[in-house]
């Protein structure tokens, strides 16, 4: 399923996790593990301890781990070492407050984060030895709030995803209902223009956004309302032009549930989308309440859509690995990594095999370590 490659590389995964315990955490920091393509099972190497590490994304050279603290403000440094064991080098601020998603500018001179809580997004200047400077730029995002009164009570920014030419950024707000178009300058001054801004429906919540490979299409997922919303996408102005909506759920899901990762597999054929339900007991309507959405991609719009359960509670996050062979799921409330077959033909999900049991999964980065 995921393997060593003939050449003698080893393949790793760094995980992080929940660790809070207002958060029900029970995770331990960021583990590092090996992959092995004999046995399915992944092999835990090392437990790196630090609070709620729950983003996690390489730096410009692959040689580091850039880590979201999630709740805190702020964001830390680990260096990969020869061995793939990693160590902590420097923590800085995140330039607002629960730091839940980073992203890479296209040149690579600045990591983006967007701060959950305080409604900012803020650009981090990424110096030659790898390590991040004090924020250049922090931009508080301004728009009308939706109605439900816990999770709107203000801008709440969770991703920041470039368009393929690298020209702006999109930022899904769930306290809005919007998402926002942002340009980067290069000193990494972010700037605005709200006619660019795309309201969606009301107490939709968009959580995160994917650019399909055509470069004219994008594709959100809501996280409150449980939907899937198709874009056109104007790479010349940085406008989103909506137009489809679609629910990311079966017909007969009458749990409650809601929406949390989307992504596209390598082909651009098939749209994926993952499904957080309740504590893991299934609805009168026969169905487990936490899914993996398949949806076919065509010029007219997405369809075909399928639904395979997950093997455990609250599949937060899931990424495929370098071929796009497999999807790799992480199960916050369930403690476990399952990795899915993916058909090269129709784009369907296998039943899915646990690899790795471990606290509070919300994060997974692969990473090849090349023998010397």
């Amino acid at each position: 399923m995921v393997q060593n490659n003939s050449d003698g590389a080893v393949q790793l995964a760094y995980v992080g996790s929940r660790t809070s315990r207002h958060r029900e955490g029970k995770g331990s920091g960021v583990e590092v593990f090996t992959l092995s393509g004999t046995e399915p099972l992944w092999t835990k190497i090392q437990t790196l301890r630090m609070d709620n590490p729950t983003f996690l994304i390489r730096s410009p050279n692959q040689q580091a781990l850039y880590v979201a603290h999630g709740d805190s403000t702020q964001v830390s440094v680990l260096d990969i070492q020869a061995t793939g064991h990693i160590r902590h080098r420097a923590t800085v601020d995140s330039g607002g407050v629960n730091p839940v998603h980073l992203a890479l500018s296209p040149g690579g001179e600045f990591l983006m984060v967007a701060n959950h809580n305080s409604g900012t997004v803020a650009s981090l200047p990424i110096r030659p030895d790898q390590t991040l400077g004090k924020p250049s730029s922090v931009l508080e995002l301004i728009g009308e709030l939706g109605p439900h009164r816990r999770d709107q009570n203000g801008p709440k920014p969770h991703q920041v995803v470039f368009d393929n030419a690298g020209q702006f950024a999109l930022v899904p707000d769930k306290g809005t209902d919007s998402i926002f178009v942002l340009e980067i300058a290069d000193d990494g001054t972010l700037t605005m223009d709200p006619g660019r801004t795309v309201r969606l429906r009301e107490m939709s919540g968009p959580r995160h956004i994917v650019f399909g490979p055509d470069g004219v299409s994008a594709f959100s997922v809501e996280e409150f309302r449980s939907t899937v919303t198709r874009y056109d996408w104007d790479a010349l102005r940085g406008r989103l032009t909506p137009r489809q909506v679609l629910s990311s759920l079966p017909d007969n899901m009458t749990g409650e549930s809601r929406g949390a990762e989307i992504a596209i597999d390598p082909a651009g054929t098939h749209l994926y989308v993952s499904n957080r339900g309740g504590p893991g007991d299934h609805t009168p309507g026969g169905y487990f309440p936490d899914t993996i959405g398949v949806f076919a991609i065509s010029p007219t719009g997405l369809g075909n859509a399928r639904w395979v359960e997950t093997l455990g509670i609250r599949p937060r996050f899931f990424s495929f690995d370098p071929s796009g062979s497999t999807l790799l799921v992480a199960h916050e409330r369930g403690h476990s990594i399952a990795a899915h077959h993916v058909s090269a033909d129709t784009g369907d999900l296998g039943p899915g095999v646990v690899v790795a049991t471990t606290g509070s999964p919300v994060a997974i980065v692969r990473h090849e370590l090349l023998p010397v």
